[in-house]
């Protein structure tokens, strides 16, 4: 299987979406369209908001990690895991593993990568346990200002 892992482009920007309305099913997320009106600002953009990589099986996108960065005071400079998704026909195949490897390539002086994940998505934390990733007690709060 031939899996190539590039920078979304946008071309790609459909399969994000849809990949996020998925997401947001698994996760019993309240679904807003924030990111559909905002996207091509927000990611193909020169002040682009966040980065997204798209993995693409005989040219077809079947997954992707949308990213970001923020500060914390403990451990410095963190890569935010928004969302990671692989199209169900297409799991087990490496897929994940080639998103992650290239997103640490990408990012080799990082050193804490982070991530959330709704209770409803035990498959994701099944994966990431199974990845080496360790839960922490922490409860995030969510305000739209």
């Amino acid at each position: 299987m031939k899996i190539e892992v590039l920078n979304a482009e946008k071309k790609h920007k459909d399969f994000i979406i849809h990949a996020n309305n998925i997401i947001n099913n698994v996760n019993d997320t309240k679904q807003t369209n924030e990111l559909e009106k905002n996207i091509d600002k927000d990611l193909f953009e020169s002040t682009k908001k966040f980065h997204c990589l798209i993995a693409e099986y005989e040219k077809k996108p079947v997954g992707m990690i949308l990213y970001s960065y923020f500060y914390w005071a403990n451990d410095g400079e963190v890569l935010w895991i928004s969302q990671m998704f692989v199209e169900e026909e297409y799991r087990n195949k490496g897929i994940f593993f080639s998103l992650i490897n290239a997103l640490k390539q990408k990012n080799k002086d990082i050193k804490i990568i982070s991530c959330a994940t709704g209770d409803e998505n035990k498959r994701m934390q099944k994966i990431l346990k199974g990845y080496g990733a360790k839960e922490i007690n922490l409860k995030f709060y969510y305000k739209k200002i």
